[in-house]
């Protein structure tokens, strides 16, 4: 009997590290991304990584609560609507 080998960890990392690249490649390309490292801004983060990373994570977590207040005020408005349609029109 033949056994077959999995494919090597060390084959995997080096794909994934291939993909990797490529998706940084192609982000550090991105006409946006390059004018907003062109500016003062943008500078001012390439020179401070930790400042960068602590406000990309605080508007991520942030975007969450955000996002259910906003669909609570949809929800409650629809709700308020749907009300005096069907209160003004049953009386």
């Amino acid at each position: 009997m033949v056994k077959e080998e999995p494919p090597s960890a060390s084959k995997d990392l080096q794909e994934l590290q291939r993909k990797l690249s490529l998706l940084i490649a192609s982000v550090q390309s991105n006409s946006k991304v390059v004018s907003f490292m062109k500016s003062p801004a943008g500078q001012y983060l390439d020179r401070h990584p930790f400042l960068a990373l602590n406000l990309l994570v605080f508007f991520a977590v942030s975007a969450v609560p955000v996002g259910f207040f906003l669909l609570l005020v949809v929800l409650t408005s629809l709700a308020a609507f749907l009300g005096v349609i069907l209160l003004e029109g049953c009386c």
